[in-house]
């Protein structure tokens, strides 16, 4: 019997997954379209677009819980950026990509 591999828990999504969502650069300023997984993650500006009663859309300011990338634990600090766990970034490099090529 082989043991479980992967990661066992499901990752809490505390907004609608299925809208359009954006985070602010902290160094350039300019607005960028994320995953939900790397939106959880972003310790500074995010908003994600609505749509009012006569389906015109607008953006709102979200400013709910920052997650530790790929984790359900709530980052607490004031650091802005991308929050890894471990301050290690487990998407595989460009580099590291394209060599195998």
């Amino acid at each position: 019997m082989s043991e479980k591999k992967g990661k066992p828990a499901k990752l809490v999504y505390p907004f609608p997954t299925q809208r359009c969502l954006e985070i602010k650069h902290y160094n350039t300023g300019q607005w960028y379209r994320v995953t939900p997984r790397e939106f959880r993650s972003y310790k500074g500006e995010r908003r994600i677009l609505q749509f009012d009663e006569t389906n015109t859309p607008y953006y709102e300011d979200y400013s709910g819980p920052v997650y530790y990338f790929e984790s359900n634990i709530v980052y607490k600090e004031n650091t802005p950026g991308f929050i890894y766990l471990h301050n290690i970034d487990p998407r595989p490099s460009r580099k590291t990509i394209y060599s195998n090529r």
